[in-house]
């Protein structure tokens, strides 16, 4: 019996089909994205984003440059005394926050408060005065063309001469405006001054020379070097024995010493009595001289010193600090002022994607 013999099939494969896309499609479609792509950038470059918008006026990086510029160039200073670092060092380790990130805050508060301050001014009836007006010329002069800024960081910063007298009109109304408003406030200045003891900030103006006696040797228990030491010290007092003599007659002590003086030191300087930078047994015998007195040769840990006492009672740094107590009263009072009374009299709006995209720094320093 014959057996027809079956084979197995496996299930069919697909065909799959082709799709053939015509290169011109391809180059339309390269084409059309590349103008997405270069649109998207000319759009985010040339669409100007608001930072600001106070009382419904919008605020844009270009009106804004002279205040970044302030801020910046007060933190860049640092920034280059710590040799490129000060930017991004911490300011407040529990948030995290940087310098650069503080500095950007401050910038903005100051643009506000400012801004804010200016429209209060205005609707005040502030006008410029004849003297303001030459004094901000002044500065507009002296920004353009005295102060070492090159023409291109001028042109890219829009330092115009229309800018800078916008600018520091505003600044300088509502400088006169907040003046005006402390002035109004009661602030008892005697009581400030009350509360600051004179004699704490007694100041002594002083001038003297100065010669180290310091041992500068390496080797404690060599007798030799003991005895070196002690010549060098007989050395030093004789040395600045002569020049007291000289001292003694002449008007002008900062001329007494040639140029090539290494060892004798001139200085010119004042000390109050709580200092601790001179040694007690020096202040305790140069507070005790008259005016115009000058001292026998007082010796020190250090050295010796021969002392002029040009005026045992200035109350210059005593004034300086009563001046400074009366300013922090005065701008804590206004402080509280311009936050309870003046700043909730307006809106404003950050706009923080736009002011996310600011690095200090970066934006009016870049020359």
């Amino acid at each position: 019996m014959n057996k027809s013999k079956k084979t197995l099939k496996g299930p069919k494969k697909e065909t799959k089909k082709k799709f053939n896309i015509n290169p011109k499609v391809w180059i339309i479609i390269s084409s059309i994205l590349g103008f997405l792509l270069i649109a998207g950038i000319l759009f985010d470059q040339l669409y100007k984003r608001p930072l600001i918008t106070i009382d419904g006026d919008k605020y844009y990086l270009e009106d804004l440059t002279y205040y970044f510029y302030g801020t910046e160039q007060a933190y860049d200073y640092i920034n280059q005394l710590y040799g490129g670092s000060y930017w991004d060092m911490p300011y407040d380790y529990s948030s995290g926050m940087t310098v650069r990130e503080y500095a950007k805050a401050e910038a903005i508060n100051n643009i506000i408060y400012n801004e804010i301050l200016y429209r209060e001014a205005v609707a005040n009836g502030y006008t410029l005065t004849q003297e303001e007006e030459e004094k901000i010329n002044e500065d507009i002069d002296t920004i353009l063309n005295d102060s070492g800024l090159s023409k291109k960081f001028i042109k890219r910063n829009g330092f115009t001469e229309e800018y800078l007298k916008d600018v520091l009109t505003k600044v300088k109304l509502a400088e006169r405006y907040k003046n005006d408003i402390i002035d109004s406030l009661d602030i008892d200045e005697e009581a400030i001054k009350a509360e600051i003891n004179y004699e704490d900030y007694r100041q002594y103006d002083i001038e003297y020379f100065y010669i180290s006696t310091e041992d500068t040797t390496d080797n404690e228990d060599d007798s030799s070097s003991e005895e070196t030491n002690e010549e060098k010290k007989k050395a030093a007092y004789q040395k600045i024995a002569d020049i007291r003599e000289k001292a003694l007659t002449a008007e002008d002590w900062s001329t007494l010493l040639p140029e090539d003086e290494k060892e004798l030191k001139y200085r010119d300087t004042y000390f109050l009595g709580n200092s601790t930078y001179y040694p007690d047994e020096f202040k305790e015998a140069v507070m005790a001289m008259d005016n115009n007195e000058i001292s026998d040769i007082l010796e020190t840990e250090d050295g010796y010193y021969v002392v002029r006492m040009k005026n045992n009672n200035s109350a210059e740094t005593y004034d300086r600090t009563v001046e400074e107590a009366i300013e922090k009263a005065e701008e804590e009072a206004f402080n509280e002022e311009y936050n309870n009374n003046i700043l909730p009299k307006h809106n404003y709006v950050l706009h923080e994607k736009a002011i996310q995209n600011l690095r200090m720094g970066r934006i009016t320093l870049v020359d």
